[in-house]
Formats: C-alpha cells, sequence, structure tokens
C-alpha cells in the first residue's frame, strides 16, 4: 500500500525500484523558491505601476514587469526547486535548449497576458491575460520537464501537466484580479503571497507527472548539469530584478508632478 501511495505521487520510478527524491539538497529550497518568486512578483507589480502612469514609455515598463514576473518569479523559482529533484543509481541532464525556449516561453506569455489585461478591470480582458499567462507557465513547465533525461527512460503525464496549467491559469487571473481591483497595500501583499504560493502549487502538480526507468544497459544521458544552467541564470536573473528596481526608484511620480500646479510666470510690463 504505501509503495502504491508513493508512486502515485511521484516519489518511486516507474519500475518501482527506486525512489525519486523531490528534496535531494534539502528543504531550504522552498523557502528560497518562495523568497525568489515573491520578490519577482514585487518588482515586477512595481513595473507594471509605473508603466500605468506612462503611455510613452508602457511597453518597457511592461518588459522589464514580464522579465521579473516570468523569467525570475516563475521560471527561476520552478528551476530552484527542481535542482532538488534526484535520481538514485542515475544522473540527471537537462537539455540547455528546451531550459532556454521554456524561459522565452514565460516572458513572452506573461508580456502578453498583461499587454491583454490593460490598465483597467475589465473582466473579458482580464480572464483572456489571465489565460495567455497560465498557458504560458504551464508550457514552460512542460518543457522544463521534459528537459530532463537519466540512463533509461523518463516519462511524463500530461495529463498532470494539464491539471499544472489550469491551476496556473486560475493563479494568474486572480492576481490579476487582485492587482487591479483593490489598491489597498494589503491587496499587494495578498497577491505577492498569492502568486508565490500558486507558482509553487503549479511546480509540484506538474513535477508529480514525472517518472523515470533507469536502465543500466542503456548509454549514459545527454545534456548538462541543470546547477550549471541555473546558477548563471540566477545571476541573469539577480542582474534584471536590479535594472527595473533602479529605475523604479528614480522615476519620478507623474501622478504626483502633474497635480502640483506650474509656478506663475511673471508677467512684464511693457517698457515705457
Amino acid at each position: 500500500m504505501a509503495d502504491t501511495l508513493a508512486s502515485a505521487t511521484g516519489l518511486l520510478a516507474a519500475d518501482g525500484t527506486a525512489e525519486m527524491e523531490w528534496f535531494a539538497m534539502g528543504y531550504w529550497l522552498i523557502g528560497l523558491s518562495f523568497g525568489v518568486s515573491a520578490l519577482g512578483a514585487l518588482v515586477g507589480l512595481a513595473c507594471v505601476v509605473h508603466g500605468r502612469r506612462s503611455a510613452r514609455f508602457r511597453p518597457v515598463w511592461l518588459a522589464a514587469g514580464a522579465i521579473s514576473i516570468g523569467g525570475v518569479g516563475i521560471w527561476l523559482a520552478t528551476a530552484v526547486l527542481l535542482l532538488g529533484v534526484a535520481m538514485p543509481g542515475t544522473v540527471l541532464r537537462y537539455d540547455a535548449a528546451t531550459l532556454g525556449v521554456s524561459v522565452a516561453v514565460v516572458v513572452i506569455a506573461v508580456f502578453a497576458g498583461l499587454v491583454i489585461a490593460g490598465r483597467e478591470l475589465r473582466l473579458p480582458r482580464l480572464l483572456s491575460g489571465g489565460v495567455v499567462m497560465g498557458l504560458g507557465a504551464g508550457l514552460m513547465l512542460y518543457l522544463e520537464l521534459a528537459s530532463a533525461d537519466v540512463q533509461g527512460s523518463v516519462d511524463l503525464s500530461v495529463w498532470l501537466v494539464v491539471v499544472a496549467a489550469v491551476i496556473a491559469v486560475i493563479v494568474a487571473t486572480a492576481c490579476l484580479w487582485v492587482f487591479q481591483s483593490m489598491q489597498l497595500l494589503a491587496a499587494r501583499v495578498g497577491t505577492i503571497v498569492l502568486f508565490a504560493v500558486g507558482v509553487a502549487g503549479v511546480y509540484y502538480t506538474g513535477v508529480a507527472a514525472l517518472g523515470f526507468t533507469v536502465d543500466d544497459a542503456a548509454e549514459s544521458p545527454a545534456g548538462m548539469q541543470l546547477f550549471d544552467f541555473v546558477f548563471p541564470m540566477f545571476v541573469l536573473g539577480s542582474l534584471a530584478l536590479a535594472l527595473p528596481i533602479t529605475a523604479v526608484l528614480v522615476a519620478p511620480d507623474r501622478r504626483e508632478l502633474a497635480a502640483v500646479d506650474p509656478a506663475p510666470r511673471p508677467v512684464l510690463e511693457p517698457a515705457r
């Protein structure tokens, strides 16, 4: 019974001979992933707010927000959790090209979702934006998992990935709705927490779809170690967050500037 339950939750390989470890590097990865996801959402939403205030630079702000939310808040957070996945008796390798495509997919999807959602709360646009963002996150997760290879075979349950995509759509739509409809600080904090928890939920639902069969007679897996890809991306992600953080800090609040009456010009009397 215990073996059956473990296999159903993705803890056993498909042949039931070895356990797949989800937390091989320790449970601290959960906290790190949550922090990365929350920080990406915080910076990204700040960029979206500034994008509302500037029609001229709105595409730039939204692009920065998409990189922060999609590239850091979603992709990097799930990649950090994926570092904890290990398979005793073999090594995991990942295809760098597929991982790179997964990054691009989620960033583009988040950018498109933000553009579609618009500045104001309009239900049809909000729902459409949430669907685009959620499906993009689901496709990203599928590509992440599909990039894995072992000495043997990899099984990926598509229906669990679909469930993860549905969860991503719900989370993205809920976050957009809370962000656009509520301006209180507590609501903004709630949006960030909901986002980070949702990203973790999407990841664990998707990774449960993974199953490995180890075959000592098979060829060694091709590809690279995940850490060798994630660490440079972690550095790039930190730089990607530093730029919009700096821009947000130095950007003037245009609404406050617009509310300030310009100083009256002195009236010059004609010379006599």
